[in-house]
């Protein structure tokens, strides 16, 4: 059975090299556009749309949900590179999948054939990239005190912290002053052996998602 796509790029020449590709590989390309305004209509039969990134069309979750309407339609972000932060957002924004337009054919193919599989699919050269910097990050970590047991207030701080949250924002969720949770901070400084918060954020960071 035929995989049914939809490409929505206003690049006409990226759009129609994708088709050609993909039409080689028993794909069955129903719509191209390059206007996605005109395409969420021709949606109904389409098991993958390759979005091509528009400036005029930002990325984020009404769109996407509203893409996705009650089907089951599996959404590929084609972007430029422009880091990790695009791919993050589009990612948490429920799209199923993020390429950059370096993407070579046959990764194009595997993304599509995983997202159909119902999983979550990155461009390998942001992976890569992202275990550098996270590589860089444990150079940092390793020298704090990282086997602390820390307290379910201390983990609170730290996580409001980590949302950007100043001592008083901190002391008034946590109904408390804000002369403890400064307090709190110092102590954990020192038995974390941090310089500063923006360590005590690692810190956080790590015990949350790579320690554990």
């Amino acid at each position: 059975m035929k995989t049914k796509l939809a490409i929505a790029d206003n690049n006409p020449i990226r759009r129609d090299g994708i088709r050609a590709i993909l039409q080689q590989d028993n794909i069955d390309v129903n719509y191209t556009n390059n206007c996605l305004e005109t395409l969420k209509e021709h949606l109904t039969d389409v098991d993958v749309l390759i979005w091509g990134n528009d400036l005029n069309y930002s990325i984020d979750k009404e769109l996407i949900a509203k893409l996705k309407g009650s089907g089951n339609l599996k959404i590929i972000i084609l972007d430029n590179d422009h880091g990790l932060q695009p791919a993050i957002r589009a990612m948490h924004a429920g799209a199923h999948a993020y390429i950059t337009q370096s993407v070579q054919k046959e990764e194009l193919l595997f993304a599509i054939r995983y997202v159909l599989q119902g999983k979550k699919y990155v461009d390998p050269s942001l992976t890569v990239r992202l275990f550098n910097k996270l590589s860089d990050f444990e150079d940092h970590i390793s020298t704090l005190n990282t086997d602390l047991a820390l307290s379910d207030k201390e983990k609170e701080v730290l996580d409001l912290m980590v949302c950007g949250y100043a001592n008083k924002e901190i002391a008034y969720r946590l109904f408390t002053t804000k002369r403890n949770i400064e307090d709190l901070r110092q102590n954990l400084i020192t038995k974390t052996g941090a310089k500063d918060n923006l360590s005590l954020i690692f810190y956080r960071l790590h015990k949350e998602f790579i320690q554990n």
